[in-house]
């Protein structure tokens, strides 16, 4: 866990950083932020110690880094800039282990984990023996994250690394950190100046301006509730229509769905739904567990005599969760054609109801806003 507590960094009559303090979970992916100047590169230099705050605190699994000598504390980081900072006078092979080597690791060991790391990356053996320039900026790019991986540290600092990219290189990288970050679980630091590269990589997200942290956060609360006006501008106002995934259904759902009880009337069940303007109830038993649902439909072309309800409640339904994305429902939706979708929870208690009308209305939102 890396603690920043009332860190602030001054350069003689400048303050690039004021008073900043959040903390970064083990094993969480971390993006920082803002535009230019805002202090993000000088807050993720703070945390390897190449730059030392003015004041306030740095803390690491609770040790002061100020306690901690730089040398050791630099080795047990991985660290990838922008331009991969490999040496070009050494072979890909040398770069990847040059740590590894200073550490002393065995010559048997070390061999085996670069190969490990180039199978981790994606790129052939048949590299190792290559110079820097002898390769492409992506590949380059593989190199510098199998480096930062190879002594296995517990956190690694990447500073802009996909940023001089192509636009598919930098997403078969960003796919593949993804992939890395799911198997091994490291706490990563991020600086990055893209909100879609954040938003798609990071589990929180920490957006600066002018030297303060102005909100930090996941990337779904961020979207949906911007911290003040910068934030928003920032982030853009429509941002979140361009990640679905990130709204969810309790966000669209009706709240108050109509029901009736098994035992009610067909006459009081039609009534109820001529009142409320609505073609079907759920049905709900005294708990508010989800039995099924009445159609109008259904109490019309049944020719029974029977007064209650039993025989026409459709009990084979298709339901949702609250935290289930409006990209899971429009699938499902255009999967079965169901009109009519409730929401439930893990014991089956009946939440909130989908219509296909109040998804359009949630999703054509974006196109009213537009307008005003």
């Amino acid at each position: 866990m890396i603690v920043f507590k009332d860190v602030s960094k001054n350069y003689k009559n400048v303050t690039v950083l004021k008073n900043i303090s959040f903390t970064i979970e083990d094993g969480d992916l971390v993006c920082l932020i803002g535009e230019s100047g805002c202090g993000k590169t000088t807050t993720l230099k703070m945390i390897n110690k190449l730059l030392l705050p003015t004041s306030g605190e740095i803390t690491i699994n609770r040790q002061n880094i100020k306690n901690i000598n730089d040398i050791k504390l630099r080795r047990k980081m991985g660290y990838v800039i922008q331009q991969t900072g490999l040496f070009s006078h050494m072979t890909i092979r040398e770069n990847i282990e040059i740590i590894a080597k200073i550490e002393h690791m065995p010559e048997e060991k070390r061999k085996k984990r670069v190969r490990e790391m180039m199978e981790m990356v994606d790129l052939n053996e048949n590299l190792l023996d290559r110079y820097p320039n002898e390769l492409s900026g992506g590949q380059l790019q593989r190199i510098g994250i199998a480096r930062a991986f190879m002594t296995d540290p517990k956190i690694i600092l990447m500073d802009e690394p996909f940023s001089a990219l192509d636009p598919m290189s930098r997403t078969s990288l960003q796919d593949e950190l993804l992939k890395l970050q799911r198997k091994f679980h490291k706490t990563i630091v991020f600086v990055t100046h893209d909100m879609d590269e954040a938003i798609k990589l990071a589990d929180k997200i920490a957006i600066m301006d002018q030297g303060e942290l102005i909100q930090y956060d996941t990337p779904e609360n961020i979207l949906k509730h911007p911290a003040n006006d910068f934030v928003e501008d920032f982030v853009g106002h429509k941002r979140i229509w361009n990640s679905p995934e990130f709204i969810k259904v309790k966000d669209i759902m009706i709240t108050r769905p109509i029901t009736c009880k098994e035992e009610d009337s067909k006459f009081y069940c039609i009534n109820k739904m001529r009142m409320s303007k609505v073609d079907s109830l759920m049905v709900v038993n005294d708990e508010k567990e989800l039995l099924g649902i009445l159609y109008a439909e259904s109490l019309r072309l049944k020719n029974k005599k029977a007064n209650g309800i039993k025989d026409y409640i459709e009990k084979d339904i298709v339901s949702v969760k609250e935290n289930d994305s409006i990209v899971d429902l429009a699938k499902i939706i255009k999967d079965t054609k169901s009109a009519t979708i409730p929401v439930i929870d893990r014991k089956n208690h009946l939440t909130g109801l989908i219509t296909r009308s109040s998804l359009i209305t949630a999703l054509s939102q974006q196109f009213v806003e537009e307008d005003d």
